[in-house]
């Protein structure tokens, strides 16, 4: 490789330690934190060495360092939950890459510069964002991140909602503006060409300013995540930051300089690297879309399967042990919801809730009590048996032999009667369950859409 002839001048001591630091960092962040996002790397995790690795380390840090006792959840959901396991795991990679810094800068202190590095680092990190928030706006387009309102958050009360669930039903209620937070975010497919990285790298740390705001406004449970990605695009308006700032404030003019690539003398060489980035942002974006285009039909074939079951059920009889419960006792059940997508659940006579998953082709319940519990339980199993295909696959019916969740069964006594039967742990239950005559269409929120003129305003 021949770099280019343009000699830069030598950076500041600073300069390079931070950059340094920031390589470091942001690799490691790539590879061990964001893995769920890459299929390659999303396949070395569950298949290879990487979950065994990352769990070895963060169980040692997290008992070793900070002296945990309880139990620590895998992120092998794939999402970017703000569990002790990521908290533990950002710990390990600010550490490790401090640690990199020291030893790279005792090794490596003469260098005056690293601008061949910075064009190969920006390009990573360039990619990786652009890549990623489009996958976000594939989300938004599809509608797959926040589906329509369903019979649950419809009928809940708004002061019995999370503050998370509150903003998904916010989001969920329109297409249009999640049309226009996927546009905003799809902004940063700029940052895949160098002439526009200034631009793409402002209107990434806009969208993601907008989501760090909601995340903690609203107690999401990925806080870190776009933190660190918002990180990343400040990296590389740092570049142009000095210029930019100046000609908004000062009215100087300013011009935005061209992150220089490395210079290749043979024509087959150049053929190859523009092939290359070809194929690579090729496939990311039609990878993307088909997964995205795929999720969603996967969801709406999932709604359609239920659409014989879907719907509110009041509960007319609930019998325990035999013993039928009178209409104000605690543990009887008040309601069934079936079909909605983000949660399907049974509310309890004290307004309690217990969460379930409705096996349409089995014609099963099976009921959990709080997604924090199941992922407690699973990660439990997953200690001991280890993670494998049949382990994932059989998970229902391990828990269920462990009584961790309980299975029933259901069957249509007429076009709007269920009748349901089975253990809740050693307790037999039999319940008759009505649908009660409300279409999803109905409700005030879904027959109210947009209006030019309004001669009040429609609060009620």
């Amino acid at each position: 490789m021949e770099e280019n002839p343009t000699i830069s001048k030598p950076w500041k001591s600073y300069h390079k330690i931070g950059f340094r630091y920031a390589v470091i960092f942001f690799i490691l962040f790539i590879i061990f934190i964001d893995w769920s996002v890459n299929p390659i790397l999303s396949k070395l995790y569950y298949y290879g060495p990487l979950s065994s690795l990352l769990d070895s380390t963060v169980s040692w840090v997290g008992k070793t360092i900070f002296n945990i006792q309880y139990l620590i959840i895998s992120p092998y959901d794939g999402e970017h939950n703000d569990r002790t396991y990521v908290y533990l795991l950002y710990f390990t990679i600010v550490v490790i890459a401090a640690i990199g810094t020291i030893i790279w800068s005792l090794l490596d202190g003469k260098r005056k510069s690293y601008q061949v590095l910075y064009y190969w680092i920006t390009t990573t990190i360039r990619y990786y964002l652009a890549f990623t928030m489009f996958l976000f706006a594939l989300y938004k387009f599809f509608k797959v991140q926040f589906p329509d309102l369903g019979y649950y958050t419809l009928t809940e009360r708004v002061g019995d909602m999370s503050p998370m669930h509150l903003a998904w039903a916010f989001f969920g209620h329109s297409y249009e503006y999640n049309v226009f937070m996927g546009l905003v975010e799809a902004g940063a497919l700029l940052l895949l060409f160098r002439r526009t990285t200034a631009l793409g790298a402002i209107l990434t740390m806009a969208a993601l300013a907008n989501v760090i705001v909601v995340n903690i406004s609203f107690d999401v449970h990925a806080k870190m995540y776009p933190i660190a990605l918002f990180i990343m695009a400040l990296f590389l308006f740092l570049r142009d930051g000095g210029s930019i700032v100046r000609f908004f404030l000062n009215g100087q003019a300013n011009s935005l300089s061209i992150i220089k690539a490395p210079l290749y003398k043979k024509q087959w060489k150049r053929i190859l690297k523009m092939a290359i980035k070809v194929v690579v942002v090729g496939y990311f974006l039609i990878a993307s879309i088909k997964d995205t285009a795929g999720y969603q039909k996967s969801n709406e074939e999932h709604l359609n399967a239920k659409s014989g079951y879907s719907g509110l059920y009041d509960i007319n009889s609930f019998t325990l042990n035999e013993d039928t419960l009178l209409i104000d006792n605690p543990l009887r059940w008040k309601q069934l919801i079936i079909g909605d997508i983000m949660v399907e659940a049974i509310r309890f006579q004290s307004d309690s809730i217990t969460f379930i998953n409705f096996k349409v082709d089995k014609k099963e319940l099976l009921l959990y009590g709080n997604p924090t519990d199941l992922s407690e339980k699973i990660q439990e199993v997953y200690n001991e048996l280890g993670i494998a295909d049949n382990i994932y696959y059989g998970m229902d019916s391990i828990l269920i032999a462990r009584k961790k969740i309980s299975r029933l069964y259901l069957e249509k006594i007429d076009s709007t009667t269920l009748q349901i039967w089975g253990k809740i742990k050693n307790d037999s239950v039999f319940i008759i369950a009505k649908r009660k005559p409300v279409k999803i269409n109905e409700f005030r929120l879904k027959k109210r859409r947009f209006h030019w003129v309004n001669e009040s305003s429609y609060f009620y």
